[in-house]
């Protein structure tokens, strides 16, 4: 059990599930949000769709279990959550297309498995997901509008304006990932040129990177990688900015830059309170938010800027779960 606390206290419970291309991971929580009990196992998306659905619903089962075991039962569940990458349809429950789980197109996740659990099932992007999350029990507590930016392999994000995900006509809001910084610049995944994402992401750090190594700049990662170059990665770079190669920290003082700009044209859209940063870019830390914060400054709005928190996420890898089981108890008009 993770969290001790009185079984008494709460009536009712829910489970969070985060749905990645590679694990994993259930939470039983409370209607607090305290985590009670946890699971993590691997996806294996490459098995196939039925695959990954029996890993979910196995995964659901094994802390459902160790729930009956506090003395849980069956009847004071409110539900399950889904954050799952897409794009997909929250009101239908569909998954349209998740790049990173062969097979999946129109997959009616929702009517799946609320037949095998036998219970009601909600479905949530993963990065509003993380979004609400954080406003539940991270870096956006006590905050009514944040916008959460998550830097990986691409460059995510989720929006709260008043306490809500913000979720567009089709859902298909906050795609921050493609704002376009530079207007026929690098090409980006999605096929347009000028995404912050080709630019900012974590890929997009090792591609600048590799490319100016072979327009003939120097830097001490060649001989990091014995001059491999597709041995780097976005956190050798950072290791390099920090021992002072002139070259990464030139990159990565670049990233800040773009990524100011992204985070100032957000600002001046829809004046949060709150922009978390989350992903594995930032355990840079001050490398990172140091200059993202001087440069946001810098190109938004004075008013929209000022008061303005940029922050990075608290919540690591169970961020989604959290923000799945939240959107249990948001969907029900409990939070």
């Amino acid at each position: 059990m993770i969290k001790d606390c009185k079984m008494g206290q709460d009536t009712k419970y829910i489970v969070g599930v985060d749905l990645g291309g590679t694990n994993i991971v259930s939470l039983l929580m409370n209607k607090r949000g305290e985590v009670l009990e946890r699971d993590a196992r691997l996806t294996l998306a490459k098995e196939g769709r039925e695959r990954t659905i029996s890993q979910i619903t196995g995964s659901v089962s094994a802390v459902l279990e160790k729930g009956r075991e506090l003395g849980i039962s069956p009847d004071s569940l409110l539900g399950v959550g889904i954050g799952s990458p897409g794009p997909l349809n929250t009101k239908k429950g569909v998954i349209h297309f998740a790049p990173n789980l062969p097979g999946w197109r129109e997959v009616p996740l929702v009517e799946i498995l609320t037949q095998k659990l036998s219970m009601p099932v909600f479905l949530e992007n993963d990065a509003n997901a993380a979004a609400l999350g954080e406003w539940w029990k991270g870096a956006g507590r006590n905050t009514s509008n944040l916008v959460l930016f998550t830097l990986g392999t691409g460059i995510g994000g989720g929006i709260i304006i008043d306490g809500e995900v913000f979720h567009g006509a089709w859902d298909t809001a906050a795609e921050v990932g493609h704002i376009i910084i530079h207007e026929e610049g690098l090409l980006c995944n999605c096929g347009t040129r000028g995404c912050l994402e080709a630019y900012a992401s974590a890929t997009g750090v090792v591609r600048r990177t590799v490319k100016a190594i072979k327009e003939g700049r120097e830097t001490i990662l060649t001989d990091w990688v014995q001059n491999r170059l597709e041995d780097i990665t976005c956190e050798l770079v950072y290791k390099a900015a920090q021992k002072g190669d002139k070259l990464c920290s030139w990159i990565v003082e670049e990233t800040a830059r773009y990524l100011g700009v992204g985070i100032a044209s957000i600002v001046n859209i829809l004046n949060p309170e709150v922009v978390i940063l989350a992903g594995g870019m930032i355990k840079a830390k001050d490398l990172l938010f140091k200059p993202v914060r001087e440069y946001a400054k810098r190109y938004a709005l004075k008013d929209a800027i000022e008061g303005v928190s940029i922050v990075p996420a608290e919540l690591g890898d169970d961020a989604g779960a959290i923000g799945a089981a939240a959107t249990v108890l948001k969907r029900k008009g409990l939070l």
